[in-house]
């Protein structure tokens, strides 16, 4: 493969994370990314170096545990706990959830190993599933069922709190770092044993003091609801920590500042939840009304023989009456049809969109029945498929180019809100509040307090 491709093949990658607001976070990192950027500069010009330094150690700093902190624990986990205890961290829990639906993907497995006995991801992924009740032979108290379902939640738990103590580490040494920088200001006024002496005594018993001296509060997380929602979907994952932050800063929030910190986190919560999605649908309803169909992912839009699948899915699903299937026998279908045929080109644009998983390794491929697959999802992707066939032949490029424009545009709306309009909101109010001063309220009053208290020694 040339350069070339492999630059297209990343851009494509890169666009299809961009254009999924469901179960993406690579849209929420970018927004997140460039937003940061502007907060940063938008407070150096308008309320000083001290205000832009704290943004840039708190959004940069808690940004990147946000985007990596539970993705890492969890390949952490994944790499030496199910290893160690001889399991396989790609089985996905939800399959043991809905009735019948774990005997039903074995009989496929062995259905897809007849068709195919020389292919060993087939082998191992049938292994796995029978295996599910056999006693583990490290823990032969437990079923490998049991510990799957014990791991899943250790899992989620560590990757949570472990990451939600690093953000609170983060937004305390903000504030220590800006404390530390106005007593060694401090220090010039008298000599630095006075006020040393000075800042030890009357500043302990201030409210300051008490802000940065640390809390345990934060040690006893508790969590509730269904696990799989947050383990399995990156937005709901992170979701956790962004209420862990907000918390975070409000309760550490210093005197003055308090009100910006919650307008920020209304604007972060908006902007990277709630819009994002309303707005993606929003541009597909005006692709639609314009015959620019762009619900496919990327990947299938921007394939090499993108109109060859889709025309050859169209007429397969139009023959096998797919479209009129309910969900569960679609689903059955889509099984069946993968376990005899895993190069059908439905089954391959159905993996280009998401709606299924194909293990490869090396030449060998197969369906992964590891993974669960989400009924909504197929029955959505034939609908969109069916959909783009009838404008495919006419207008591929313009296609094409809506699905990149919108896909950019709605990143842009996320860091217009977070990254422009809401500092320069908060910057206003301030004005308003501090008789037209742009600077952080807190910072001055903390240096106030302290030189203050140096000047009187």
């Amino acid at each position: 493969m040339n350069v070339a491709k492999v630059l297209a093949t990343k851009g494509v990658n890169i666009l299809s994370g961009l254009a999924n607001n469901s179960d993406s976070i690579a849209p929420m990192a970018v927004k997140d990314a460039i937003s940061n950027c502007a907060i940063v500069a938008t407070y150096k010009a308008k309320g000083g170096k001290d205000d832009a330094a704290e943004r840039a150690i708190e959004d940069f700093g808690t940004g990147a545990v946000w985007i990596f902190g539970i993705p890492t624990i969890k390949k952490l986990a994944d790499k030496t706990l199910y290893p160690l205890l001889k399991l396989n961290p790609k089985f996905d829990l939800r399959l043991l959830k809905e009735k019948g639906e774990l005997n039903s993907v074995l009989e496929h497995a062995n259905n897809s190993l007849k068709n195919n006995p020389d292919n060993p991801l087939i082998q191992n992924m049938s292994n796995t599933l029978k295996s599910l009740n056999d006693k583990n032979p490290i823990l032969k108290k437990f079923t490998n069922k049991d510990l799957y379902k014990g791991l899943f939640g250790v899992k989620f738990a560590l990757s949570t709190i472990l990451s939600a103590v690093a953000l609170t580490k983060i937004i305390k040494y903000k504030q220590k770092s800006t404390q530390k920088r106005i007593e060694s200001e401090a220090k010039e006024l008298k000599k630095e044993n006075i006020i040393r002496n000075s800042i030890n005594k009357k500043v302990k018993s201030s409210n300051v003091y008490n802000i940065f001296k640390g809390s345990e509060d934060n040690k006893n997380i508790s969590f509730k609801g269904g696990l799989d929602v947050f383990m399995y979907n990156p937005i709901a994952n992170t979701s956790i920590l962004d209420g862990v932050i907000a918390a975070t800063r409000l309760k550490e929030a210093r005197k003055g500042e308090r009100k910006e910190i919650a307008i920020k986190e209304l604007f972060q919560i908006a902007f990277i939840y709630a819009i994002a999605k309303p707005a993606q649908k929003m541009f597909e309803y005006f692709g639609r009304n314009k015959n620019l169909p762009i619900e496919l992912d990327p990947k299938v839009l921007f394939s090499k023989d993108v109109k060859e699948n889709i025309k050859q899915s169209s007429e397969f699903i139009l023959k096998e009456n797919l479209n009129n299937l309910d969900k569960n026998a679609l689903k059955e279908k889509i099984y069946s049809i993968a376990s005899s045929d895993i190069k059908n080109p439905l089954i391959q644009v159905l993996n280009q969109n998401g709606a299924l998983s194909i293990a490869k390794n090396g030449k060998d491929e197969a369906l992964n029945y590891l993974a669960h697959i989400n009924s909504n999802s197929i029955k959505e992707s034939i609908e969109n498929i069916l959909s783009l066939n009838k404008h495919i032949d006419k207008n591929l490029k313009g296609i094409k180019a809506y699905k990149t424009l919108s896909t950019l545009a709605n990143v842009a709306i996320g860091v217009a809100g977070i990254g422009i309009i809401q500092p320069l909101l908060n910057i206003q109010i301030r004005k308003l509040l501090n008789n037209g001063d742009n600077r952080n309220p807190a910072i001055v009053h903390q240096e106030e307090q302290i030189k203050q208290m140096a000047k009187l020694q």
